[in-house]
């Protein structure tokens, strides 16, 4: 083969891999579960879960750590010495609500993304989120945006991964500030 032909080739390889690896986004670093911590430090606060709209199915047993009344544990200044990534559990301060002040999420998109949501799947920069969070099978029915949302530079866009039990997240309320976003998950003591 001349030299032609082999860097038409090589360069028809890079344009399909190119296009094949745009195509979606990955999460491999987020696990499912958050940790069982047998004795937590005085760095990390009980907080009772209040609404179940992080009651996925990923495995764990019962009594479900996101369960309504159940208590999960976060380290409020964990974000003092870190960055907010996506897949992190957040505890957050609710907007306009009288209710509840705080609620808990996970930060699916980051400042600058353009985000979106069709049907339950989460789109970043226009590429599916191919993580076990990116899409919620029961929100088939639903399209919680009806376009997709540009993050400024301090906005994060948080969910439930129970989209339609979200009731504070960013489908009803829009993109959270750094401000708004008060701690990290990492855990939760075993039952007794």
């Amino acid at each position: 083969m001349g030299i032609r032909r082999v860097t038409k080739y090589l360069f028809a390889a890079v344009i399909v891999m190119l296009l094949m690896s745009g195509c979606s986004m990955t999460d491999d670093v987020t696990e499912k579960q958050i940790p069982v911590i047998d004795q937590p430090g005085p760095e990390l606060t009980h907080v009772k879960v209040n609404t179940d709209g992080m009651l996925s199915e990923v495995g764990y047993g019962y009594p479900h750590p996101f369960g309504v009344n159940q208590e999960v544990l976060v380290d409020f200044h964990y974000y003092k010495q870190h960055d907010i990534s996506r897949g992190d559990i957040v505890v957050f301060r609710t907007k306009d609500t009288s209710y509840q002040t705080t609620d808990l999420a996970r930060v699916v998109g980051l400042p600058g993304e353009k985000i979106g949501l069709k049907k339950g799947q989460v789109y970043i920069n226009g590429h599916k989120l191919k993580a076990f969070y990116g899409n919620d099978a029961a929100s088939k029915n639903n399209i919680s945006l009806e376009k997709p949302l540009v993050l400024q530079h301090d906005q994060f866009f948080i969910l439930a991964d129970v989209r339609w039990r979200g009731f504070n997240d960013s489908q009803t309320a829009g993109p959270y500030s750094r401000d708004d976003i008060l701690g990290k998950v990492v855990g939760y003591e075993p039952h007794k």
